[in-house]
């Protein structure tokens, strides 16, 4: 049976109009424009250098640590360091989350050296624009990661999902060690640095159901329980076709998917920031 969203159920951004936005640099503005919701997306054409970026590609291409998702198997998406949503359930996942944490910060920055890597571009910049200052995320008083390089294998597809902050917590093992502020916002901040030849293009809904809703719109196919049947979704607000060297960044508590290509392998870097408000610091974690 088909279950078909009602619009009043769904949380909504309130906003008339929204839209995707293309800039040539990373500017506060617009980064609050998109944290408050006037924007879909924010895409930075040609972030990462051209000259860089196939030979950052090369170099990502032979890191060691790649393997698929341990939460979702059967998603032919590979990433290069456990994520802390996969550690749901699990002390010996949430373990190696934390234990392999830095070095693995430290072996994707190797890996690009001596060039900045996307992900410390995009850390050094907005540290430089956001005045509030920003710091890696805690949630139990070690350091998270931050930063991943993705595969996505020719012919899957990355299905409608959302990622939140706080259902990852309330999977865990562990309770939070201290008090957290709420986020307002997920960022999530992705660096393209191949592109498929076919395909591949980024879908962004204006839908950002509860936890119970999203149940009720659930993809039973697959095993892991968060991804959405597309079958009970609108057409997306926004679709994107990233080229190399872009940064995206959009609002990772909405629905959003990526179609799947042909031509790969499709390769970005990606983190999510946090965003607590405009006189609170940014965080980051993978």
């Amino acid at each position: 049976m088909t279950v078909t969203i009602d619009e009043k159920d769904i949380q909504k951004t309130g906003i008339e109009t929204i839209s995707v936005r293309t800039a040539k640099t990373l500017v506060l503005s617009d980064i609050v424009d998109l944290l408050e919701g006037r924007l879909i997306a924010l895409r930075i054409a040609n972030y990462y250098p051209q000259e860089e970026v196939e030979r950052a590609s090369k170099q990502l291409l032979k890191h060691t640590a790649f393997e698929r998702y341990l939460r979702a198997p059967d998603i032919g998406v590979q990433r290069t360091g456990i994520t802390f949503f996969e550690t749901n359930g699990s002390w010996e996942r949430l373990e190696r989350y934390y234990e392999e944490a830095y070095p693995s910060i430290k072996s994707l920055r190797q890996t690009f050296f001596p060039y900045l890597s996307p992900i410390d571009k995009l850390r050094v910049e907005l540290e430089d624009i956001w005045l509030a200052g920003t710091y890696i995320e805690n949630i139990h008083g070690r350091r998270m990661l931050v930063g991943i390089g993705r595969v996505f294998e020719d012919g899957f597809e990355l299905p409608p999902h959302q990622d939140v902050l706080l259902r990852d917590i309330l999977d865990a093992p562990l309770p939070p060690t201290h008090s957290l502020d709420k986020l307002i916002v997920q960022c999530s901040a992705n660096i393209y640095l191949r592109p498929a030849d076919i395909g591949g293009e980024l879908e962004i809904w204006d839908e950002k159901p509860s936890s119970g809703q999203q149940k009720a719109i659930r993809d039973q196919k697959y095993k892991y329980e968060g991804i959405v049947d597309r079958r009970n979704l609108p057409p997306a607000a926004a679709v994107i076709k990233p080229s190399a060297g872009d940064l995206i960044l959009f609002d990772a508590g909405r629905i959003h998917a990526v179609r799947p290509s042909k031509g790969g392998p499709r390769l970005s870097m990606s983190m999510f920031i946090g965003y607590r408000g405009q006189d609170k610091p940014l965080t980051y974690w993978s």
